[in-house]
């Protein structure tokens, strides 16, 4: 690891970034690789961090020894950011108070997915001893049911609703791989976009592989169907946009699509296709 004065630390793979119990005095910011974080007596990983996540900020802030330690998945980089130095990094770039509190508050999700995950799982209470069973007597045999009258006759049940139109099967062709993704016929909506790792949301469509210069957001579309007609939003509003057919898409506004139609996300171009 570099000396104490350098900006940047280097962790090889399998390397200890800081431990559970140390003294925290510093904030990383993962500029390449990946850091998992060990909490107290796990035996696996809480968290995978990648790049432009930030680890060591809650320690940092609250003057707390680490309560985990961060182990290097793969060689990392990360830049560091000494506690005395920090207000004047905030007030030089904002964005960097806007960045931590983000973290914070997917951080607090992610908690809250957990314990309510512990909380369905109820440990029932002993069971009383048993005692004696003490026989009960058998009830008097009630009275026979009078004899029903003949009920008038049951008309046929209405004859059942046209099925929808069967849904067009699309498959979308990632252009620069030239590699073909089925769609589901049964899935009414696709979440387009890349995996996230403080959350443990996937994308249906996990474009994330194709992303080579980082323009895709993690939530940046979203493709629905309904019936036979498809659709494509842009839910909430992307750095890089969402394009059809060589037009940005407005945010918020489902555009109808159909085979042969271009899409681009960020600087993805994707192409609808028949499957």
């Amino acid at each position: 690891m570099a000396s104490g004065k350098d900006l940047f630390v280097e962790v090889a793979a399998g390397g200890t970034l800081f431990k559970e119990g140390e003294a925290a005095g510093e904030l990383y910011i993962i500029e390449s690789g990946q850091i998992d974080l060990f909490p107290a007596g796990a035996g696996e990983a809480l968290i995978t961090l990648g790049p432009g996540d930030c680890c060591g900020e809650a320690a940092l802030l609250d003057r707390q020894p680490h309560t985990a330690s961060a182990i290097a998945k793969t060689r990392s980089r990360l830049l560091r950011i000494d506690r005395m130095a920090l207000p004047d990094v905030v007030r030089a770039n904002p964005d960097v108070a806007t960045a931590l509190l983000r973290k914070f508050a997917v951080r607090l999700g992610h908690l809250e997915s957990c314990l309510e995950a512990s909380a369905q799982t109820v440990v029932p209470p002993p069971a009383p001893a048993s005692k004696p069973v003490q026989p009960v007597p058998a009830p008097p045999r009630p009275a026979p049911p009078p004899v029903p009258k003949p009920a008038d006759p049951i008309p046929p049940p209405p004859p059942p609703a046209p099925k929808p139109a069967a849904p067009a099967g699309l498959a979308l062709r990632i252009v620069a791989a030239d590699q073909h993704m089925a769609l589901d016929p049964m899935r009414t909506q696709f979440l387009i976009g890349r995996p996230d790792p403080a959350t443990g949301t996937k994308p249906e469509i996990d474009l994330g592989p194709f992303d080579v210069q980082r323009t895709l957001s993690r939530r940046h579309a979203t493709l629905l169907r309904e019936d036979a007609q498809y659709f494509v939003r842009e839910d909430a509003a992307t750095t890089n946009g969402t394009y059809l057919n060589g037009e940005r898409l407005q945010t918020g506004v489902k555009a109808p699509v159909k085979a042969g139609d271009k899409l681009r996300f960020g600087s993805i171009e994707v192409e609808l296709t028949g499957a």
